[in-house]
């Protein structure tokens, strides 16, 4: 617990003073302690990308982000911003409410510090990170196995905070960090809810509570998946804060998010549409011809997807890996289209409870009942509260139209956005984790929408049994999670991981040499190791490719005239 919150602070004071020095750019605009945390986040992360691209991330890496970090603190100190900040800082840390943050912090470092680890951390997570520490970035990578091929810019960011290099054994504490921002963020929110005139990011706030309970006993596990829920109810959250803004929803803070949420599509791609955001902050601007702040913000998204997009190039030598629809690249190095197509399919045929990519064409009415089927019941009745929460919206709807109020262009794309998303994933991959944060979007705008609303008659008693029915469905949601993290906490009080964290877990790797070099596989399940290096979760994969060179660093490619078999 004690290493895991120092690397806590470490990691806040770097994103902070990072953010501060991004933001500090933008003139007139006021901005708060998680909005430097957040950019930050992604400066982080940008950086790290395009320094793998050269170099692997170790000591140098790091210490140039240090000394970057610095720099802002050092010459920016001065500024009323930064003052403002170090003193709200010290202000709020030397209250109750300080001193509820800081127990907050010492529950989510317990759960942190030891637990479970999210089955695709094992798979691929951990070996992903050794990956960017030992080499940044090996051509073709994605041959040696496909799941380094997915490039999430989350583990770039966990790299950089990893230490292996420095401790001889890694840390893994970036969730249970973001864990710990987006709660005290939602904790502030919603101490101030009696004075709120809408509640739609009040009850999004209490939404990031809830999924942080969906979390805790996974807490230390660096799961691309979880990352990607987090930010994507940030980013819905702050965008639901510009809408309730007296004076209407600022472009400029719109467009900033917007880049936010360019960075969440290269953390888990499947949440790409999240991008729709960025039609209202382009419309306004362009609107008002602004023309160098719209091309400020267009550039800044392609700065945050530019290492993204050459990183997926020089893994799989495709764009957007695993879409085959964009296919302009053949370097030598490139995931046959074979492969990639047989891992879109396994994507989509395990989402939908089939486990055979022979069904991969089975039409909806085929795959839903069975995948209806395999959800467990509380998942069961959290999805129908998402369909009658989705009721609620369009009844809250109609009766703005037919009361004539005004519907305001940011609250259509916010809506737009998220439902593109839920679609995306109901039809490509429908893991309940993979859309939770769109599905407690749905539940939670719904709610806080009814709250501001006020309605008579029918209308009245049809919002109020479906509020009431979404809290019935919703609560065994609740409780199972309860329940697991009071029973985590009750076995693991004795575990011995209070001063250090507890490690990746191990798995039996063997190791083959070609061309010179030992290259390691898992031999038996689903474990790959971080202290193997480079390593495959699976030899069938190992068995089908070879080096280009010599050398790893000149990169693997598949064997010719290779079939995919499993």
């Amino acid at each position: 617990m004690v290493g895991v919150i120092i690397n806590w602070a470490y990691i806040s004071l770097i994103c902070t003073l990072i953010g501060f020095g991004c933001l500090s750019c933008l003139k007139g605009i006021r901005f708060r302690w998680i909005h430097y945390l957040m950019a930050g986040m992604i400066a982080v992360t940008v950086y790290v990308e395009f320094f793998s691209i050269f170099w692997r991330i170790k000591a140098a890496a790091s210490l140039a982000l240090l000394a970057a970090a610095l720099c802002v603190g050092f010459f920016k100190r001065s500024t009323p911003g930064f003052r403002q900040l170090w003193t709200d800082a010290v202000r709020v840390l030397f209250s109750w409410e300080g001193f509820f943050y800081c127990c907050f912090v010492l529950l989510i470092a317990f759960y942190t510090s030891r637990g479970e680890f999210h089955t695709d951390t094992n798979i691929y997570h951990a070996a992903m990170i050794r990956l960017y520490e030992e080499y940044g970035l090996i051509k073709g990578m994605g041959n040696l196995q496909l799941h380094y091929a997915y490039n999430s810019a989350y583990l770039a960011f966990a790299a950089v905070f990893d230490f292996g290099w420095l401790l001889g054994r890694p840390l893994h504490t970036t969730t249970g960090w973001l864990e710990v921002v987006m709660c005290i963020y939602a904790f502030r929110g919603l101490k101030d809810f009696k004075r709120h005139k809408t509640h739609k990011s009040d009850m999004m706030k209490a939404g990031i509570l809830f999924y942080t309970l969906v979390n805790l006993t996974r807490s230390m596990s660096p799961a691309t998946d979880y990352a990607a829920m987090f930010l994507t109810l940030f980013i819905l959250t702050a965008w639901c804060e510009c809408l309730e803004k007296e004076d209407g929803a600022d472009p400029t803070a719109c467009a900033l998010l917007s880049a936010g949420a360019v960075y969440v599509a290269t953390v888990k791609f499947s949440a790409c549409l999240l991008v729709l955001l960025a039609l209202y902050p382009a419309s306004a601007l362009i609107k008002e011809k602004r023309w160098r702040e719209t091309i400020g913000y267009l550039l800044c998204g392609i700065v945050i997807l530019m290492p993204f997009l050459i990183r997926n190039y020089y893994i799989s030598g495709w764009l957007l890996y695993p879409f085959d629809k964009i296919d302009i690249f053949h370097p030598e190095w490139k995931v046959p289209k074979e492969y990639l197509l047989v891992d879109a399919a396994q994507i989509k045929t395990w989402g939908r409870c089939l486990y055979d990519v022979a069904k991969v064409d089975v039409p909806v009415s085929g795959w839903l009942p069975v995948w209806w089927e395999h959800q467990f019941r509380y998942e069961q009745m959290f999805l129908v509260a998402a369909v009658l929460a989705a009721v609620l919206q369009a009844l809250l709807f109609l009766s703005r139209i037919v009361g004539k109020r005004r519907i305001r262009c940011g609250e259509i794309v916010l809506h737009l956005s998220i439902w593109a998303d839920l679609l995306v994933w109901f039809f490509m991959a429908p893991f309940i984790r993979y859309g939770l944060a769109f599905l407690f979007a749905v539940i939670m705008i719904a709610v806080g929408g009814l709250l501001e609303e006020e309605l008579n008659g029918f209308a009245k008693i049809m919002a109020g049994s479906l509020l009431f029915c979404i809290v019935v469905f919703v609560s065994p949601y609740w409780d199972q999670y309860i329940t697991d993290a009071g029973v985590f906490f009750k076995h693991n009080l004795t575990r011995p991981y209070y001063l250090v964290q507890q490690d990746y877990d191990r798995g039996s790797m063997a190791g083959i040499e070609i061309k010179g070099n030992t290259i390691y596989y898992a031999c038996e399940g689903e474990v790959n190791s971080y202290y193997a290096c480079p390593s495959t979760c699976y030899y069938f994969m190992l068995e089908r490719s070879t080096l280009i060179g010599n050398r790893i660093e000149d990169g693997f490619r598949a064997k010719s005239g290779n079939s995919f078999k499993e």
